[in-house]
């Protein structure tokens, strides 16, 4: 973490609203990113992230180290996601990775057609499926992906391998479906 994200996550801690409103904006895209491929829906993953920077917010003291605010932030929008689909207030027919997305390192997967990805990706487990976007979307390593999901960031590296040759035969399969 950069020393400003520090300085930020520390004057948040101490109540700094406008700090926190900083730290906030530095993951915004990331965190809107994620929750509109988990929600498939603009103003869900709007509410989504909106509920989580409130209880990010109100839990900031929680947070011991300032490495793991970013984390933080994602698995609370995990939770928040899952809880608003427990709700059923939204249903999901697929996960899709927004335009500006960076594809994960070491994918040679080439997708002609963005639904192929989006069924692709509906094929894999939930907890492979939060993975691959947590790599795909967010950026993060293995070990920020760990500490989101609860594995090791050995086990994270495995499945996010495994996952990847999945998507990579399905979309396989479906090219040749074609």
């Amino acid at each position: 973490m950069e020393s400003n994200e520090k300085r930020l996550f520390h004057a948040a801690q101490a109540g700094d609203a406008n700090a926190f409103g900083a730290l906030y904006a530095l993951y915004a895209n990331e965190l809107y990113r994620y929750a509109y491929a988990i929600l498939r829906d603009r103003h869900a993953a709007e509410d989504a992230v909106q509920e989580a920077c409130i209880k990010v917010y109100t839990n900031l003291q929680n947070i011991r180290k300032p490495d793991a605010v970013k984390a933080y932030f994602f698995k609370t929008l995990q939770n928040t996601a899952k809880t608003l689909l427990r709700r059923g207030a939204f249903t999901v027919c697929g996960a899709e990775i927004p335009e500006n997305s960076p594809a994960p390192d070491n994918t040679e997967v080439l997708v002609t057609d963005r639904t192929d990805l989006q069924n692709a990706l509906m094929r894999l487990t939930e907890e492979e499926r939060q993975i691959v976007l947590l790599s795909a979307v967010a950026g993060f390593t293995s070990k920020e992906i760990a500490a989101t999901v609860d594995l090791t960031a050995g086990a994270v590296r495995s499945k996010l391998s495994r996952s990847l040759e999945k998507l990579r035969t399905y979309l396989a399969e479906e090219e040749c479906a074609k």
